[in-house]
């Protein structure tokens, strides 16, 4: 470590030692009557320090046993009650759940029942607050997402996705889904048994651009991961719904590049796909050579620009392009 020199500020504080190690070493500075770099803090004024220091500290877990309890209150279940201090326990949680150690605690406190019990709460708020905790506590978190699986939220967050009146609560549904599934197998497996595929293929025929795009990643990352489900999602027919959206001239653009996306893993990855996009009643070449016609070379659209061109040197090399879609 280099050697710092008298006319340099000292390093700041990053903890209780080095505070007073700071402290300490500004009191040297002001005595000019020592001859040393450092001299040794007045014991009255280091007991101040500390005394001043241990009353600032947080105690986070105790923070958060105090928000679960809150959200077990009878409030959240009653659609008269006024649901303030619900919030802002699920908003306090939400800060701290970052740490991957408070995430577990949260889960150790009894906390994570309470969230699906907000759930099925008819205050939307906490609906909307609980799906997005959910989600926060189980990415890529192995612990969390086992022990959330083991209270069964699925069917809550399912039909929370499918009909909420809040478009704001079906895309946290969708994110806490997200979260929970993507990288456990059983998860997944749950999933796919509760008709999963069914709820997604719903969502990307909302025309909501956010549920739109969520569903789409999530659909490619199942596709992609998991090849048996792909003779699932092909036989409920979503190349000609992936191939309906594409041809909706109103789609936004990430949307569109998401559905285009999905349509490309399908295809490069599972041939029964690519022969489903080859139907000249679908016309889906003809829409993607459309499209790669109007946004060739644009940057903002150039991972759109590789999906459609990997797919059609596809179907060049298949060598029936022309043949299917004249």
């Amino acid at each position: 470590m280099a050697e710092r020199h008298g006319g340099e500020p000292p390093r700041q504080p990053r903890n209780l030692q080095g505070l007073l190690n700071f402290c300490t070493e500004i009191t040297a500075r002001e005595d000019t009557t020592t001859t040393t770099a450092y001299a040794e803090m007045d014991p009255e004024r280091r007991a101040f320090l500390e005394e001043a220091l241990a009353g600032m500290t947080v105690d986070v877990v105790k923070q958060m046993a105090e928000a679960v309890k809150v959200l077990y209150e009878d409030a959240v279940m009653l659609p008269e009650e006024e649901v303030t201090e619900q919030e802002d326990a699920i908003d306090l949680l939400s800060e701290h759940v970052e740490d991957l150690n408070y995430a577990a605690d949260l889960q150790k406190l009894g906390g994570f029942p309470s969230l699906v019990r907000c759930l099925v709460s008819p205050h939307v708020s906490l609906r909307i607050g609980a799906a997005n905790l959910i989600g926060e506590v189980c990415q890529n978190n192995t612990y969390c997402q086992e022990n959330m699986l083991a209270l069964n939220p699925l069917p809550a967050l399912l039909q929370m996705l499918d009909s909420d009146d809040s478009h704001q609560a079906r895309i946290k549904a969708l994110f806490a889904l997200s979260c929970m599934v993507r990288g456990h197998a059983e998860a997944e497996a749950r999933f796919l048994e509760f008709d999963g595929l069914s709820y997604l293929m719903r969502a990307m025929q909302s025309g909501v651009e956010k549920l739109v795009v969520k569903a789409a990643f999530f659909l490619n990352n199942l596709v992609l991961e998991h090849d048996a489900c792909k003779d699932t999602v092909l036989s409920m027919g979503y190349v000609e719904q992936l191939a309906s959206i594409l041809s909706n001239e109103s789609i936004d653009e990430v949307s569109r590049e998401h559905c285009t996306m999905v349509l490309s893993s399908l295809a490069t990855s599972y041939p029964p796909a690519l022969n489903e996009c080859l139907r000249p009643e679908l016309n889906l070449l003809g829409l993607l050579r459309n499209r790669l016609s109007t946004i060739k070379g644009i940057l903002e659209h150039e991972d759109e620009e590789h999906y459609i061109t990997d797919l059609l040197k596809l179907v060049e090399d298949d060598g029936d392009d022309d043949s299917n879609c004249r």
